[in-house]
């Protein structure tokens, strides 16, 4: 079995999921859902009730590790640097920077090949990250040496309560079992006043306009990602969680195969840009993923 590759995507991965698990909604805990797909033999479920797109049923939590392996299975440079275009990066840059304008403690979950972490190496602040990837993790320590990064996944890490100044968790929120139960951890490692950055795929409109148009070459990547979130209902579990100044953008591209495939990017992103411009950040179309920052109150 292998997932689904979308034309930005720069990499295949082949699975051996070996046990699977029926979920309800994380949000509100319903059992109700609409069918939006079927992709790799996995359900794309929509709730009912509140509206997150999830994945049932779901691979086990013992096979998320070999997901990950999986992603970072070739770390020579050559592969490593086709995994960035580099505009996510200075964007996550600027968002740190006015989040951050004093400096202070930064931590990262999931830094894979540890890119972000040396765009922003050169800002006055304390870098650390966890990386479940071994892989990965290696490759990231020689590329930011003056990184403190741990091996271990946002369920085992333990970090003192109140310790961090910003978290970033970048395309990481929608591989994990219990979005909840992350950001509420993440919350707690926050100090008062701290920042939260979240980059997670939206391309639950791309999958819907499939129906009709089934050659698009866009895709949930099933079983690899389990959620997807649209901007109002992130708000919504960061407004539960205390979280003020909430402010969700369109994310700039991350990957793409090529020239042809960058042209693509730009192009549909182009439209969503103008559009979330004319409407005053109201709508996202199409935006294939969105950047979310908000703090704790002071």
């Amino acid at each position: 079995m292998e997932v689904a590759k979308s034309f930005f995507t720069t990499f295949s991965q082949p699975l051996d999921i070996k046990e699977v698990e029926e979920v309800f909604c994380n949000y509100c805990g319903a059992g109700e859902f609409g069918l939006l797909c079927i992709e790799s033999g996995f359900q794309i479920r929509e709730c009912r009730r509140c509206g997150l797109v999830y994945v049932s049923p779901q691979p086990a939590a013992a096979e998320l590790p070999a997901f990950y392996d999986g992603m970072y299975a070739d770390t020579s440079d050559e592969a490593m640097a086709a995994r960035s275009m580099g505009a996510m990066e200075g964007h996550l840059k600027r968002i740190i920077r006015k989040r951050m304008p004093n400096g202070g403690r930064f931590l990262e979950i999931g830094c894979g090949n540890g890119r972000l972490l040396k765009t922003i190496s050169d800002l006055p602040i304390e870098l650390t990250a966890i990386e479940l990837s071994e892989s990965a993790a290696a490759y990231a320590r020689k590329a930011v040496p003056h990184a403190t990064i741990i091996d271990a996944s946002i369920d085992s890490a333990e970090f003192p309560p109140q310790s961090q100044d910003c978290i970033a968790i970048i395309a990481v929120l929608e591989h994990v079992k219990d979005p909840r139960a992350s950001l509420t951890k993440l919350r707690d490692w926050l100090a008062p006043g701290g920042a939260i950055v979240i980059q997670v795929p939206y391309v639950q409109n791309f999958i819907r306009v499939k129906r009709w148009l089934p050659w698009l070459p866009i895709y949930f990547e099933a079983p690899r990602h389990l959620f997807d979130f649209s901007p109002r209902l992130l708000r919504r579990y960061l407004e539960e969680l205390g979280f003020v100044d909430i402010r969700i953008e369109i994310a700039r591209p991350y990957a793409s195969n090529g020239p042809i495939g960058a042209a693509l990017i730009w192009g549909v992103k182009g439209i969503g840009f103008a559009i979330y411009t004319l409407t005053g950040g109201y709508i996202y179309p199409f935006a294939a993923a969105t950047t979310t920052h908000a703090k704790l109150p002071g």
